[in-house]
């Protein structure tokens, strides 16, 4: 049974970072309902029951037990009537590795620049080649 004076509510504007313990849909008296159990914060809180909508962005972002995150609710505006969740990360180690960055020395950055550079490398040196057939033959090249 939850215990209502340990539910974490998010006011207006705040941003909470929590602990995942585990998450998922729980029966009690009323029926089933989906449940996020957290690490207890320092305030005592050990859970929050998530509206659709942040429970959507719970789910795709791919969450799980011992995930750190940071849920920020941002208040109501002109664009956003009832306002709305964000979910990001809070510094938690990649699952996976890119299989373009696996295994590179320098890490993603210069694994998705060395794509890039090899491109252009290639372009300069066909570049190059076309120049000297060109001079080599002087005008028989139809290009």
């Amino acid at each position: 049974m939850l215990d209502k004076e340990k539910q974490l509510k998010f006011p207006d504007g705040s941003k909470t970072e929590v602990v995942i313990k585990s998450m998922g849909m729980e029966e009690n008296s009323f029926g089933s309902e989906y449940i996020v159990r957290i690490e207890e914060t320092i305030d005592g809180y050990d859970h929050f029951k998530p509206s659709d909508g942040l429970t959507r962005k719970i789910t795709e972002a791919g969450l799980s037990a011992g995930d750190k995150i940071v849920i920020e609710k941002v208040g109501p505006s002109d664009k956003y009537q009832y306002g709305y969740f964000s979910v990001e990360m809070a510094d938690n180690p990649a699952k996976t590795v890119d299989p373009a960055v696996h295994g590179h020395p320098m890490g993603a950055g210069f694994a998705q620049k060395d794509d890039k550079m090899a491109v252009h490398e290639l372009s300069l040196r066909v570049e190059a080649l076309e120049k000297t057939i060109s001079e080599l033959k002087k005008n028989e090249l139809p290009f």
